[in-house]
C-alpha cells in the first residue's frame, strides 16, 4: 500500500528549505489528515524507502528480543519516522491512524532510553565499587482518554520491556484503586492512566511525577473531545521542569495543532497519510428499514454463520435493546458500553476473543483501544453521530495486515450522513438490498404494531454530538472514578 509521511519542525522556512535540498525532498505547504493547507515549510517524505526492520535502529538487544518474540518484523511507516525522532529525546507530534503500530513507536525508544540510563547507572557503581539491583521510579507517563486503551497500552509495553527489569502498572477508574494504589506505591518506572484516575491517586495518596521526564499523549483528539485538556496542563505543570513530550492523534485539526503548539517545544510534526480506511477492509451498505435492521441482523449471522462480530450502535439506550433482539433470536452476545463495570467489560471482551459470544454490541467507547486479534468482521448497525468515527470503528477489522470486512445498515435518513462518511474515506461504497427487505416490504407480525421501549433519537449535528460525547464521558456514579477531592460524582437530574 502506497503511503505518504509528511514531517517537519517548527524552524524558520529557509532552514526547512536548506534541509529538504540536502535530503533531497521538496519543501510543501502542510496537508492534514483531511486534506487541507494549514501551514508551510514541511519536508515531505514520500515511504518509498525499502521495508525496514526493528534491527535498522539503536535499540537494545534485549529490546528487538521482545520484538521478535512478539513476532513483529518490519515496521509500519508511523515507526520508520517516530523512532529516530523519539530516540534524539525531540518533542513530537504524530498524527496516524489506530491500528498502525503507534505504541510500538514511543514505546520502543522510550524503553531504549531507559535502557541506556540504568546501564550508565550501572557504569558508574562499578567505577565506585558499589552495585545496587535496578530500583524503580516513575520516569514515563502514559495518558489515555479510555480504560481499554490504558490497558491494551500496558499490556503493550510490558510485552516489550519482558527482557528489562522495567515495571510497567495501568491505573484507570472503574475498578478498585487498592490494587492499583499498592502496584504505584511498590514501584514503577512506567505508568499508563486514565486522567481521573490519575488525580485520584495524586491529589489521595500524594503521586510524585516530579521525576517524569518523558510524556506520552495518545489518542489526544479524543481527549480533546472528551474535555481532558485542562488535566493536560495540569500534568504538564507536575512534571519535571525538562522532559520530553509525544502527541499522537488519529485526527489533526485545529484544536489539536493549537493544543500542540501550546505544549510542544520545538517539536517535529509527524504525519502518516495512509488511505482514511485500510484497503485490506471490504466495505458495503445495506440498505434496510430501521424497524428492520435487528432481523436483519441476526439472519445475517445465522445463514453466513458469523462466529466473531462487532456492532456498533450509537446509544447506550440502543445496545440493550439490540442484545433482548438476539437473545430472542437465540444469538449469543453481550454490551460494553460506558455504564457497564470494568469488571463486566473486561468478562464482555474476553468472552468475545475465546469465541464464547458471536456478537458484541458496542458503543463507540469501543471504537478505539480496543485491539482484537483477527476480527473478521464490523457491523454499522447505526452510523455514528460524526462521520470521523466510522473510520475508528472499522478499523477494528483489517488491522496488522490481515483482511477484514465492514458493513453499514444504512436506512434513508442515514443518506446524509453517509454521504459524509464516502466524502472522508474517498470511496463510494456499494449499495445492497436483500430479497424481502425492499422498501415498502411488509413488515414480519413481530415488528408489527409493536411498540418497543423508546431509543433516543440520534442527531448528526456535529456540535450537539460533541457535547454529548463530553457529557457522556464523566464519570458517573457506579463507574467508580472520583473526582480529585475523594467523593464520587453523580450526574444530578433536575
Amino acid at each position: 500500500m502506497l503511503a505518504y509521511c509528511y514531517r517537519f519542525s517548527l524552524s524558520s522556512e529557509s532552514q526547512h528549505r536548506e534541509n529538504a535540498a540536502c535530503r533531497g525532498f521538496t519543501t510543501f505547504g502542510y496537508i492534514n489528515c483531511a486534506g487541507f493547507l494549514v501551514d508551510s515549510a514541511l519536508t515531505f517524505i514520500p515511504c518509498t524507502e525499502p521495508t525496514m526492520n526493528f534491527d535498522a535502529f539503536d535499540l537494545h538487544p534485549h529490546i528487538l528480543d521482545a520484538v521478535s518474540a512478539r513476532g513483529y518484523q518490519a515496521l509500519t511507516e508511523v515507526q520508520v519516522q517516530v523512532l529516530p525522532v523519539a530516540m534524539q529525546g525531540k518533542d513530537i507530534m504524530a498524527c496516524a491512524q489506530t491500528g498502525t503500530g503507534k505504541t510500538a513507536a514511543f514505546a520502543l525508544p522510550l524503553l531504549n532510553t531507559l535502557s541506556k540510563q540504568m546501564e550508565l547507572q550501572q557504569s558508574n557503581e562499578a567505577e565506585t565499587a558499589t552495585s545496587s539491583e535496578h530500583k524503580a521510579e516513575l520516569r514515563v507517563l502514559v495518558l489515555t482518554p479510555t480504560r481499554e486503551l490504558a490497558i491494551q497500552v500496558a499490556e503493550n509495553i510490558q510485552a516489550y520491556s519482558k527482557f528489562l527489569p522495567f515495571k510497567t502498572a495501568a491505573v484507570y477508574g472503574g475498578a478498585n484503586m487498592n490494587p492499583q494504589r499498592k502496584a504505584v506505591q511498590g514501584g514503577v518506572d512506567i505508568l499508563v492512566a486514565t486522567p481521573g484516575r490519575l488525580f485520584d491517586l495524586i491529589g489521595q495518596f500524594g503521586l510524585d511525577l516530579s521525576n517524569v521526564s518523558h510524556l506520552v499523549v495518545d489518542e489526544a483528539d479524543r481527549m480533546l473531545d472528551m474535555g481532558f485538556v485542562r488535566d493536560i496542563e495540569k500534568v504538564k505543570k507536575l512534571v519535571a521542569r525538562e522532559h520530553q513530550t509525544l502527541f499522537f492523534s488519529a485526527t489533526y485539526s485545529e484544536d489539536i495543532k493549537t493544543l500542540a503548539q501550546k505544549m510542544l517545544i520545538a517539536p517535529e510534526w509527524i504525519n502518516v497519510a495512509t488511505a482514511p480506511t485500510a484497503s485490506s477492509i471490504t466495505q458495503e451498505v445495506y440498505l434496510v428499514d430501521k424497524r428492520r435492521k435487528s432481523e436483519l441482523l441476526s439472519e445475517l449471522v445465522g445463514r453466513n454463520n458469523w462466529q466473531q462480530v462487532l456492532v456498533f450502535v450509537s446509544t447506550k439506550e440502543g445496545a440493550e435493546h439490540l442484545q433482548t433482539e438476539l437473545k430472542l433470536d437465540g444469538v449469543k452476545s453481550a454490551v460494553f458500553h460506558g455504564d457497564k463495570t470494568q469488571g463486566s467489560r473486561n468478562r464482555a471482551l474476553e468472552e468475545f476473543k475465546t469465541g464464547k459470544l458471536r456478537v458484541m454490541v458496542a458503543t463507540d467507547v469501543a471504537a478505539r483501544g480496543l485491539d482484537i486479534e483477527a476480527l473478521p468482521l464490523v457491523i454499522n448497525f447505526e452510523l455514528p453521530f460524526a462521520a470521523e468515527d466510522y473510520v475508528h470503528r472499522v478499523g477494528r477489522t483489517g488491522r496488522a495486515g490481515l483482511s477484514g470486512r465492514a458493513i453499514s445498515f444504512v436506512s434513508p435518513q442515514d443518506k446524509e450522513m453517509l454521504q459524509e462518511i464516502e466524502q472522508i474515506i474517498e470511496l463510494t461504497l456499494p449499495c445492497i438490498t436483500l430479497p424481502g427487505y425492499e422498501e415498502g416490504a411488509p413488515l414480519p407480525a413481530r415488528y408489527r404494531d409493536v411498540t418497543t421501549k423508546a431509543v433516543k433519537e440520534k442527531s448528526h449535528n456535529k456540535r450537539k454530538y460533541q457535547e454529548k460525547r463530553r457529557s457522556d464521558s464523566k464519570p458517573r456514579q457506579g463507574d467508580g472514578e472520583k473526582n480529585r477531592y475523594g467523593r464520587t460524582n453523580t450526574k444530578v437530574s433536575k
